[in-house]
């Protein structure tokens, strides 16, 4: 039996939602989801961990999205968290759209802002996407949750480029953290590719229960 050592910290997930959306798109064909999430966290800033969903690409059966990630994460003297990682996104039923995706970051008490690239986004053209994320508590229990991201296509320059919006509200249980989010796109619907999702699905509302410990 594998005992973790005392520096190291194990945490996870799992939970459904309504409707996967990633960056502003359904990747579950507007349909509800199960997922789940593991993660190993060193005490010298290094992480791993597994973060699983069931999906339905557009054009494609159901199946599951897995993503393995890694990165490195370390405060500064000022109370940020700086991040570095590298994440693998495999569809098992749409093997095409495999991508690896790298991302910088940094997270200050309420907010975090990322930026990431991928070189084959999607299984075909290179893209990076920018998000702001924040959860801000109003109550006992209570959060308000809010994001904003950008993706730009880089082969087509500026006219490839869209935007996503998140905003909604969690209420921590004795269950599950549950949560209701408006989530949506706006900008270009033609890219240099084929993406699992309908682009032009502009938008919905999002209902999950998500257990963590």
């Amino acid at each position: 039996m594998f005992v973790a050592p005392a520096w190291a910290q194990v945490s996870g997930s799992v939970g459904v939602v309504s409707d996967y959306r990633y960056r502003g798109y359904s990747l579950s064909d507007d349909r509800p989801a199960v997922q789940g999430d593991i993660e190993w966290n060193a005490n010298g800033g290094f992480y791993a961990g597994l973060f699983a969903s069931t999906v339905r690409p557009a054009y494609q059966s159901s199946g599951a999205l897995w993503i393995p990630y890694a990165g490195f994460a370390k405060r500064d003297g000022h109370g940020r968290s700086w991040d570095v990682g590298i994440r693998w996104s495999h569809f098992d039923s749409a093997s095409a759209y495999d991508y690896p995706e790298v991302h910088v970051g940094v997270a200050f008490r309420r907010v975090t802002i990322r930026a990431h690239y991928a070189q084959d986004y999607f299984g075909d053209a290179p893209g990076v996407y920018v998000e702001v994320d924040g959860g801000v508590p109003f109550a006992e229990r209570w959060q308000l949750l809010l994001h904003a991201g950008a993706a730009h296509d880089v082969e087509t320059g500026g006219a490839g480029t869209r935007f996503d919006v998140r905003a909604g509200v969690s209420l921590a249980t004795r269950v599950c953290d549950v949560s209701l989010s408006w989530q949506g796109t706006r900008g270009e619907t033609e890219y240099p590719y084929y993406p699992p999702w309908d682009p032009y699905d502009r938008g919905g509302w999002v209902l999950g229960c998500v257990h963590r410990w």
